[in-house]
Formats: structure tokens, sequence, C-alpha cells
């Protein structure tokens, strides 16, 4: 399967990535409510891809969640 990751901000290519199988553990969605799933995931299993929504670092360092402040305001990334 491959997996597109785009920036929900700005809309931006992140990275492709193809696995044989995806691990929600391994990719941090196990993590997510269901709401968030439905939220950040699309699957589309006629073409056997994924399209995961997250930010860019370009988005992160804009909206001010850079890992020093996200640390300060004690929110959670997912891994």
């Amino acid at each position: 399967m491959k997996i597109f990751y785009n920036c929900a901000h700005c809309g931006a290519a992140i990275d492709v990535i193809e696995v044989d199988q995806v691990d929600e553990v391994k990719f941090g969605f196990d993590c997510l409510t269901a709401e968030e799933r439905q939220d950040i995931i699309k699957v589309d299993t006629k073409e056997n891809t994924m399209h995961v929504h997250s930010l860019c670092d370009q988005c992160i360092e804009t909206l001010g969640l850079h890992e020093k402040k996200a640390v300060q305001q004690q929110i959670n990334f997912l891994h």
C-alpha cells in the first residue's frame, strides 16, 4: 500500500512511503480517536492507497507547534 502524507494546513506533499502492511502502532494511528482517524486518514481500497493529513515542518513552525513550545504547552504528537 502506498501512503501519501500531505500537509493539512498548506497542502504540501510531505512524503510517500510504500508498505506491505499498515502497522497502526508503528505509524502512531493507535492513539487517534475514531473521529480523528476519520478526519486525518482516507483509504482508497481500489487504488490500494492511504492519504494521511498531517502538518509539514514549515507549518509546525509557523503555527508555533514546534517541539520546544509544544513541551511547554504539553502538546502530544503522533509518534
